[in-house]
């Protein structure tokens, strides 16, 4: 699974969930670069913050949003005669809290939607043997409030393998002589 695919996986959830509803015309679903370095990836977050919430994403009252991160790749050998790629993303679901309303109550709702996508993506890969998304590697996290204070929601964290084998083999013809 390479970037695209994992991008066009969460787009398709993001379109088809019932409080999301990504569309061209009422974008609702973005994707991040996000880098390793713990300083620049705090920049690239105050990025997302200030220009999608809010400018490019713009869900209705109890509508959400999904903002999925880029992948991060490390390639593992079982010292025999398999190499596999270990990826890691992240997810934001984000809902913006209007007067009156209580944040922890969205906070509950983020978490159920994006327990949801998880739950539809290992439906999606229940039978597949190459790509592997192991439970215990997915975390959840309350965030908020961002932007402007009014948004809150849950980031997820996952982790998953797929073979690199194919991917790490040398092809001469792939260099000039």
């Amino acid at each position: 699974m390479r970037n695209s695919e994992y991008a066009a996986l969460f787009k398709g959830k993001a379109q088809t969930h019932q409080l999301i509803r990504h569309r061209d015309d009422s974008p609702r679903f973005a994707r991040i670069i996000v880098s390793i370095d713990p300083l620049q990836r705090q920049v690239d977050l105050l990025e997302m913050q200030e220009t999608l919430l809010g400018r490019l994403l713009k869900p209705g009252a109890g509508e959400q949003v999904l903002v999925l991160e880029s992948l991060q790749t490390q390639y593992t050998d079982n010292q025999g005669d398999n190499y596999q790629r270990r990826r890691r993303g992240a997810f934001f679901i984000l809902e913006q809290v209007a007067k009156g309303q209580d944040a922890w109550d969205v906070l509950d709702r983020t978490e159920q939607t994006g327990e949801e996508i998880l739950g539809a993506i290992l439906e999606d890969y229940a039978d597949d043997v190459k790509v592997r998304w192991p439970i215990s590697s997915m975390n959840a996290d309350a965030v908020g409030p961002l932007h402007d204070g009014t948004w809150y929601g849950t980031r997820f964290d996952l982790e998953f393998t797929t073979p690199a084998n194919a991917a790490l083999t040398y092809r001469p013809e792939a260099f000039t002589a």
